[in-house]
């Protein structure tokens, strides 16, 4: 990993580090483990960078659609026929 590419996840990390309380429980778990793995340059993996994006964008979904991260789940409740 290079510097440039760390010093892009490092803003996206204190990007989402004021909103950290709007993250689902699972996204503040990754954003907690990101946070420590990038406090000095290491080796990151491809996907870290996409990973934090989809958090902002998901916050910024959530925030549009009014819906809060505790209610915010995987579970999709289909009407049964």
């Amino acid at each position: 990993m290079n510097l440039v590419e760390h010093a892009e996840i490092r803003d996206l990390l204190d990007e989402l580090k004021p909103i950290a309380e709007e993250l689902t429980p699972n996204e503040r778990e990754m954003y907690t483990h990101l946070a420590g793995k990038y406090e000095t340059p290491t080796q990151g993996a491809f996907d870290d960078k996409i990973c934090l994006e989809v958090m902002l964008r998901n916050v910024g979904i959530r925030r549009g659609m009014g819906i809060k991260p505790a209610d915010a789940s995987r579970e999709i409740d289909l009407p049964r026929k």
